[in-house]
């Protein structure tokens, strides 16, 4: 079971992306939100905001990877938060989030490669719409999920 949800950040609130209807102004600075859980483990949340466009970009690129049977790791943008994506034994993942503390849990390939996927493909669609200057931060990451071998 796999949860995700993107915001961005404005007005010092956090309104989820697909909600959002007016433009994003600062194209170099979008900041915002990932929440994902996992089997009932919360292993993002909206404290650990940062430049999502960014994140997503490197989270696209790391499910492309991870598709490949190689271990994918990364750090947020902008803080020091870990993420893993590891290839296991019975075609799973462990997905792996240190923030303060390390919050694991493994999930079925195909399930988080697709919702995964499928969540980055809408949210650029949608930064796409909100913030014409993403373009190119978009093609590139739209490159790594079209690649993707589920």
């Amino acid at each position: 079971m796999i949860n995700i949800n993107t915001f961005i950040k404005f007005n010092n609130n956090f309104i989820n992306i697909f909600d959002l209807k007016e433009k994003i102004k600062n194209s170099n600075y979008i900041e915002g939100a990932i929440e994902l859980t996992i089997n009932g483990k919360n292993l993002i949340d909206k404290s650990m905001y940062d430049y999502i466009d960014e994140l997503w970009s490197y989270l696209s690129e790391g499910l492309f990877i991870v598709s490949q049977g190689e271990e994918f790791k990364c750090y947020f943008p902008d803080q020091p938060i870990a993420v893993s994506f590891i290839p296991q034994k019975g075609n799973r993942i462990l997905v792996s989030v240190n923030c303060h503390e390390e919050i694991k849990t493994s999930i079925d390939r195909y399930e988080f490669l697709n919702s995964m996927a499928e969540h980055a493909k809408l949210f650029f669609e949608k930064l796409e719409d909100l913030n014409s200057a993403s373009m190119g931060t978009r093609k590139s990451a739209l490159q790594f999920i079209e690649k993707i071998r589920l």
